[in-house]
């Protein structure tokens, strides 16, 4: 995409700055036509789908790939800060909520919690955090980066969300299968013993992605709702300043509760000891087994207050 500026008074040439920023900011926001400034009443400004040419002929350049790298930086670096802040602030919630769904499924969150802290500690709180840091900072910027890059080509966000939920997934996996095993038994064993006794189950490093299927496809859901549901309600929420910050935690919210039985199942699978992968529908049946549909979203509470 580019623009291309249809203007025959040479007053327009002084506002030339002007027109290419907004054209930029036009292009890299999907391509909503531009408004036309005061002093240009002559000039048509229209979003075209021609290939680039040089600004002096008439046609705005795209946005050069120097600029495009900078851009794609920042949003790698701010979500991986993001991510990091993120989890060590609720990593408490969540190894409660990974003890209630996985090793302890019949005891309460405050029973859950009063296990963990007479057996660790109150470090036992962050039993797994540098793991959790690790994943989420390398997913995050993983997944900023890559929805913004693939929201430009392929003009959907839930598409875009999908496809950067499996890229963010693919490459952290081992990093979440290891915070499940050491965050959800407690125990005091090291992340070393942890991860030998996961290989030996599993026969080497392809243990590393048991159960990344079932990961995968609830990437795909998970993010693909978030990020769509969020462009939905941005392009319906008024021009506020905390409307972005509001429409992310309903996004969040409404994915999280969407996909939670599937995040119950996996983490099944990822808990699972033995040289035999379990599959995905041994999993949800053995889950409901335990405690019909209400098994599947045990910790959905806390899981949703973590988002929020």
């Amino acid at each position: 995409r580019c623009f291309r500026v249809l203007a025959d008074d040479p007053s327009c040439r002084p506002r030339q700055a002007w027109i290419e920023s907004e054209a930029r900011a036009c292009f890299e926001s999907g391509g909503v036509e531009l408004p036309r400034p005061r002093g240009l009443e002559s000039a048509e400004i229209h979003a075209i789908y021609d290939p680039p040419a040089v600004t002096s002929s008439g046609v705005l350049d795209m946005p050069s790939s120097a600029g495009d790298s900078r851009r794609h930086a920042t949003r790698l670096v701010n979500g991986a800060v993001a991510g990091a802040v993120g989890k060590t602030v609720v990593s408490p919630l969540e190894r409660v909520r990974l003890v209630g769904q996985t090793t302890r499924p019949d005891a309460s969150a405050l029973a859950s919690a009063r296990n963990v802290l007479a057996a660790e500690g109150w470090s036992g709180m962050w039993r797994g955090n540098g793991l959790a840091v690790a994943r989420a900072a390398s997913s995050k910027a993983i997944l900023f980066a890559a929805q913004d890059a693939l929201r430009v080509r392929v003009g959907h966000d839930f598409v875009a969300g999908s496809l950067a939920g499996v890229l963010a997934t693919l490459l952290t996996y081992p990093l979440d299968l290891l915070r499940t095993r050491a965050a959800a038994a407690v125990s005091t064993a090291s992340l070393g013993a942890v991860t030998a006794s996961l290989m030996r189950e599993g026969g080497g490093v392809r243990a590393l992605y048991r159960g990344v299927g079932a990961t995968a496809a609830g990437a795909v859901a998970f993010e693909g709702t978030r990020f769509g549901s969020f462009g939905w309600l941005q392009a319906r929420s008024a021009d506020w300043w905390l409307a972005p910050a509001i429409n992310g935690t309903l996004a969040s919210l409404l994915a999280g509760m969407v996909m939670y039985p599937n995040d119950t199942v996996r983490r099944r699978i990822q808990w699972h000891r033995g040289t035999e992968t379990l599959s995905y529908l041994e999993a949800a049946r053995a889950l409901l087994c335990e405690g019909g549909v209400a098994r599947l979203y045990r910790g959905g509470g806390r899981s949703a207050l973590k988002s929020g």
